[in-house]
C-alpha cells in the first residue's frame, strides 16, 4: 500500500479510535448510559457500570490513537505501520469475537450496525499489514 493510501487508512483508524472514546474517559458514566446514542444505549445491556473498566478502555483507545498518529507521521516506515496495524488487528479481532458471542442482547438493526462497524475496523486494521510497493 502506498504512503497516501496508508495515511488514509490510518486516518480512518484514528477517527474510529477517537469517536466516543475520549468522551468515555472524561465522562464515563454518561458514556455508559448513552453510547452509542441517547435512547438506545448498548453498554447497560452488557453488565453493571464500572468506572475503572470504562476509563481503562477509553485510555486504551487513546493510546492506540497516539501510536496511529505517529504511524501517519512515519507512513513510509513499513515496520512501524505494520506494528501499529498488528496492534489494532489484535484488538479488533478479539473485540469482534466478544460481540459475536453476545449478539442476542441486540436488535437485528443493532446487530447489523455493530457487526458492520467491527468487521470494517478489523479489515481496515488488516490492510495496515500490507507492505508498501517497492520503488
Amino acid at each position: 500500500m502506498g504512503k497516501v493510501a496508508t495515511r488514509r487508512v490510518l486516518l480512518g483508524t484514528l477517527v474510529f479510535a477517537c469517536l466516543g472514546h475520549v468522551w468515555a474517559y472524561f465522562a464515563p458514566e454518561l458514556w455508559y448510559e448513552t453510547f452509542p446514542h441517547i435512547g438506545a444505549p448498548w453498554q447497560t445491556r452488557l453488565g453493571p457500570y464500572n468506572e475503572h473498566l470504562v476509563t481503562d478502555m477509553a485510555a486504551l483507545y487513546m493510546a492506540l490513537a497516539v501510536v496511529t498518529t505517529a504511524a501517519m507521521r512515519f507512513a513510509d516506515s513499513d515496520r512501524f505501520v505494520t506494528t501499529v496495524g498488528a496492534g489494532w488487528l489484535t484488538f479488533c479481532v478479539f473485540h469482534l469475537i466478544y460481540h459475536l458471542q453476545h449478539l442476542s442482547m441486540f436488535t437485528t438493526g443493532e446487530r447489523v450496525a455493530l457487526l458492520t462497524l467491527l468487521s470494517t475496523q478489523t479489515l481496515v486494521s488488516a490492510a495496515l499489514l500490507a507492505p508498501s510497493p517497492r520503488k
